[in-house]
């Protein structure tokens, strides 16, 4: 009998921390097919194993600071492969099976400083996407006055990513701003800044952690890639060198090395030492490990949103989700230029455009607040019972259907509790709420959080589909994140206020996790190409008589945040 072939995926989001088994469906034929028939196959080439995975619930990143709390990050994600490595051996004992891969996405950005070692330097040495703190807004905003409008313009056309606190040139400024005594003594023990795979790839296979590069990826969501050559981009290096030795940087590579990564986990390390992994994790010793994708690349091939299956039936797919934070993002093929003759793609101002790999891009715009919104207000109005909130929430569709109705005005908010990503990208954004009368009630500012959401959502993809779509130019919305997924009111109100279909696909659960299964997958079975046809378990429909009603609150809440944004810090000094 065959052993079952298994890909490992390990998922260490903002929120929780996971592993995921998957089984690679008949692993002997996709590797015996044609070109043409991987090319024309809309089967998919994984499945989950049922019960198989184990989660850590955690907050990986500290609000505001964008601390990530790295030891207990590597803590939980060696935890859950333990666990589903034990639950494996205890579960599949009348068949033989085979870890084939272990493939790995991470939240992004992430940056770690580590020592010469390897060793990560603490909490205080780390970046992420959630930074909002005031000394790296001042640097953001003093990057922004020195810099011209040209060169400006120019690193986000190259980059994808505008000058902003949650990318890393800011954020790698301020932290080698010595003047900071708090910093002083990890500025000259920092040797090289490692994405969080990186660091769980060099110490499980046992190479040393400069021989580890990290994906482009998760370099792209730095906004230090040239997303167009995959290199580091020269004018970011040329303001980054005045502070630091570019040798800080790790080496760049598309997820997929197999000349480093394909031997699985050695008995040494690279230092002579015994490899504990050796023993621990015996099922890894030949298994071929990836470099990590970023949890949005992730999440839109795993819910079908890829760059192919997002023509699927004259239709653009344009992958929506939910979680803790939100975005909204559309995949398109673009090869590496190494040749620097830029193609015509342009970046609209208030979208990102990050790498999937090394022939494919991710065009989108993200908010840092998108479900957290709601669990704040859940917090503040003590709903954190599930019948209190639920409750909550049927009173909040039937304010939703009298204000479709009448489009009386009610309270507006800007959701930026923790900054502003898309569109505005506004340095030192802060969270506003206007309309506040005597009579708003608890279920007025959870109305006003879901709506707010929704609008800033809705901006993002106005944009995405302006974007030419090679075809009709019709478009449909696929949900993911367990945020969206599990709250038909939020569908109902995207759609409405879109104008655009949104489903939830039921084979697409776990999104993050399912789409590194396929890229392994693919890489494994040669499928560049694959098509996945939607399965559609639940479908929201615009309600034409909505239109009026998010017209209106889409300019209140514009003309709120423009009215507001002069007070807020960093943002236009």
């Amino acid at each position: 009998m065959e052993s079952r072939s298994i890909i490992l995926v390990v998922d260490a989001g903002s929120s929780s921390v996971r592993c995921i088994p998957y089984e690679l469906l008949d692993s002997r034929s996709c590797r015996s097919r044609s070109e043409e028939e991987v090319s024309t196959s809309s089967q998919s080439p994984i499945k989950a194993i049922e019960g198989m995975s184990y989660s850590v619930p955690m907050m990986s990143v500290s609000p505001n600071t964008g601390y990530i709390r790295i030891h207990e990050v590597l803590d939980a994600i060696d935890l859950c492969v333990d666990e589903v490595l034990r639950l494996l051996r205890q579960t599949i004992t009348d068949e033989s099976y085979n870890i084939t891969a272990l493939g790995f996405s991470t939240f992004v950005m992430n940056l770690v400083g580590v020592d010469e070692f390897g060793q990560p330097m603490g909490d205080k040495a780390t970046l992420s996407y959630a930074c909002n703190r005031a000394d790296v807004l001042d640097t953001c905003s003093r990057i922004d006055r020195t810099l011209s409008p040209d060169t400006k313009q120019s690193l986000y056309q190259k980059t994808g990513a505008p000058l902003h606190p949650a990318y890393a040139l800011p954020q790698l400024l301020a932290f080698y701003d010595t003047k900071d005594s708090d910093n002083a003594h990890l500025v000259e023990k920092v040797h090289q800044w490692k994405s969080i795979s990186s660091i769980c790839l060099s110490r499980w296979t046992g190479q040393s952690h400069t021989q580890i590069p990290i994906s482009y990826s998760e370099a792209s969501w730095t906004g230090l890639l040239n997303f167009r050559s995959c290199t580091w981009n020269d004018e970011a290096m040329s303001i980054l060198e005045k502070s630091c030795n570019l040798k800080v940087l790790p080496s760049l590579s598309d997820f997929d090395r197999g000349d480093i990564l394909a031997d699985g986990i050695s008995q040494h390390s690279h230092d002579g030492t015994n490899n504990s992994y050796w023993t621990r994790w015996p099922e890894l010793r030949q298994s071929r490990f990836f470099l990590g994708i970023g949890d949005g690349a992730a999440a839109n091939i795993g819910s079908k949103c890829g760059s192919l299956s997002s023509r699927d039936d004259s239709k653009r797919r344009i992958a929506v989700t939910i979680g803790t934070s939100a975005a909204a993002r559309l995949c398109l093929p673009l090869e590496i230029d190494t040749y620097h003759n830029y193609s015509d793609t342009v970046v609209p101002f208030g979208l990102f455009c990050y790498r999937v790999d090394k022939s494919t891009l991710l065009l989108g715009g993200a908010l840092t607040d998108g479900g957290s919104i709601i669990e704040w207000a859940r917090s503040l109005f003590n709903l954190q019972s599930t019948e209190s909130f639920t409750e909550c929430l049927e009173k909040v569709a039937t304010m939703y259907g009298d204000r479709c109705s009448s489009s009386s005005p009610g309270v507006t908010m800007a959701p930026f509790l923790s900054g502003e990503r898309s569109t505005g990208f506004r340095v030192g954004a802060n969270g506003c709420i206007s309309g506040i009368t005597r009579e708003t009630s608890s279920i007025d500012i959870v109305y006003a959080c879901l709506e707010s959401v929704v609008l800033r959502l809705c901006a993002v993809i106005k944009l995405l589909t302006g974007v030419s779509s090679g075809g009709d130019g019709e478009y449909i919305l696929v949900a993911s994140g367990n945020a969206l997924e599990n709250n038909h009111l939020w569908r109902q109100m995207l759609a409405d206020c879109c104008g655009i279909d949104i489903v939830v696909d039921s084979d697409a659960n776990e999104g993050t996790s399912r789409g590194v299964a396929l890229l392994v997958a693919n890489k494994l079975c040669n499928e560049r190409s694959l098509k996945e046809t939607l399965v559609v378990e639940n479908k929201s429909v615009p309600d034409l008589k909505a239109k009026n009603n998010w017209n209106k609150a889409s300019l209140a809440q514009e003309s709120l945040i423009e009215a507001v944004s002069s007070t807020w810090c960093g943002n236009g000094t």
